[in-house]
């Protein structure tokens, strides 16, 4: 066993050896639970109000003729906050399939270039899946940040975006504005420029020091981790339902090797 984890802090560092070995052993608790889902097991979710009032945009969209704002944050995807990331796709997935029914599609943004053509793909599909293939606009969601060329120490600058974003809620009447995924503190400023819209905001991060900018400002916040739950309260498809189910024994498991 030393031999293992020696390999593997040398090939892949520490901090992965660790991530590799939580993933190890969460992987047959997910199968479980997979299991018990498929077999017809019965979950009760507790009621999280942003998820409730995201159901009810798309219809209001529709009948005010304004689209719904998303952002998927300041991150892209294959870095240490791409589960963020994913989160944030799940409630697009979602949108762009209700959006492509009622012909009011969102309006994405995003910091990342990588965001970018997922954000795109999953807009056409969702167009494609109705049977309206060319009403598809690939200009619904935007790259808003600077020239890759300019990024400061590799990263994108995340206040260029949010100057972006804050003259699209300033100028575009919109409905509601969601945000989920990686935000800094550039969140308060989006956030803030939502609230004196007095426009419906829906909105989480799992970064620790901005959640207090999350409940300050949303209407209705998702805090930390609920932003991973969005594919189990929206869509309802058993791979969701098995992540959440096997998080929850995890939870309970951890809970109790501490106490013994």
């Amino acid at each position: 066993m030393d031999a293992l984890l020696n390999l593997l802090d040398s090939t892949i560092g520490p901090d992965h050896a660790r991530m590799l070995v939580l993933f190890l052993i969460f992987l047959p608790i997910f199968f479980f639970a997979h299991w018990a889902v498929k077999r017809g097991l019965a979950l009760s979710l507790r009621p999280i109000s942003g998820y409730a009032a995201l159901k009810g945009l798309l219809g209001k969209s529709a009948e005010a003729g304004q689209p719904v704002h998303l952002s998927l944050g300041t991150t892209g995807i294959g870095d240490q906050s791409t589960a963020d990331t994913m989160a944030a796709l799940t409630v697009l997935d979602y949108l762009a399939e209700r959006g492509a029914i009622s012909g009011s599609p969102p309006i994405v943004t995003c910091a990342h270039p990588l965001a970018l053509p997922v954000a795109q793909d999953l807009l056409r599909r969702a167009y494609r899946r109705q049977g309206y293939p060319e009403e598809f606009d690939p200009a619904r969601a935007r790259l808003i940040a600077p020239d890759p060329h300019l990024y400061l120490g590799g990263q994108n600058d995340a206040f260029a975006y949010a100057a972006g974003t804050m003259q699209l809620l300033d100028h575009q009447k919109l409905v509601a504005n969601v945000m989920v995924g990686h935000f800094g503190t550039e969140f308060l400023l989006l956030g803030e420029t939502g609230a004196q819209k007095n426009i419906t905001q829906i909105g989480g991060t799992s970064t620790t020091q901005v959640l207090p900018f999350v409940y300050a400002t949303m209407n209705h916040p998702l805090i930390g981790e609920e932003i991973y739950a969005g594919g189990a309260y929206l869509s309802n498809k058993p791979a969701h339902l098995s992540s959440l189910l096997a998080q929850d024994i995890s939870r309970w498991l951890l809970v109790t090797g501490v106490v013994v």
